[in-house]
């Protein structure tokens, strides 16, 4: 059964269902990494958004679930060109459709998305609506129009915080939806970082006298975190 990828701007991508079978509004954006696909389903970045993979063939080499960078998938929905039918690997737990099932998370193989990533680069990040009816092309793009992405920070934030490594540079991390391999990376360089609730007040992360301040990656507009854009002056001045 034929399903279809609706763009705010009336362009329709046409492909065959993955994953979980469920209509859905999000951003649409595009990757080009040949590799990581876990990752990138997994990176907070992604948070409200359907992610088009650019590279023809997806869900080759399975999943390793010790590969995430978060604690669950964030991603809204998926775009293949070819989703692999096996995996082969050796360390692969799960075939991408079963994670994308388990997760509730829709998608569309099939699709052309070499044209899709050309309009996406030509125009920027787009809304957009997976479904299998557009027999009403008018009320679906009203719908689309009506989405807006809201409160994406607070959604991925960390609810508390937490310590991890023992170096002896010791950081503040203000988490924005910070990857995993971020936390990581830091580690390997002697750090021991504390991580902060984005809307952390300044006074209570100055009063751990740290060496540095990390912010880290997140999804959405920067401009929308106004508490923390308050938080970093403070901290700056």
């Amino acid at each position: 059964m034929k399903s279809y990828l609706v763009l705010e701007n009336g362009q329709v991508f046409e492909g065959e269902r993955i994953g979980y079978r469920k209509d859905i509004i999000c951003e649409v954006v595009f990757n080009t990494s040949m590799t990581g696909y876990l990752e990138i389903f997994t990176d907070p970045s992604y948070s409200s958004q359907g992610v088009v993979m650019t590279y023809p063939l997806i869900g080759n080499y399975g999943l390793t679930l010790e590969d995430k960078e978060s604690r669950k998938p964030w991603v809204e929905a998926v775009f293949v060109h070819e989703l692999a039918e096996v995996e082969s690997n050796f360390r692969s737990k799960l075939h991408l459709d079963k994670f994308l099932k388990y997760n509730k998370i829709p998608g569309l193989q099939g699709v052309n998305t070499r044209k899709l990533t050309k309009v996406l680069r030509d125009n920027g990040t787009m809304r957009g609506m997976l479904t299998d009816n557009i027999s009403n092309m008018e009320k679906i793009i009203n719908k689309i129009k009506d989405y807006k992405v809201t409160d994406t920070v607070k959604n991925v934030t960390s609810k508390k915080v937490y310590e991890i490594g023992e170096g002896n540079i010791n950081l503040a991390l203000l988490d924005f939806g910070s990857k995993q391999n971020i936390i990581n990376s830091l580690i390997k360089r002697n750090c021991k970082i504390t991580v902060f609730p984005s809307e952390t007040p300044s006074d209570k992360i100055l009063q751990g006298n740290f060496d540095g301040l990390v912010l880290s990656n997140g999804p959405g507009d920067p401009e929308d975190n106004k508490i923390s854009i308050q938080t970093i002056k403070e901290i700056y001045e």
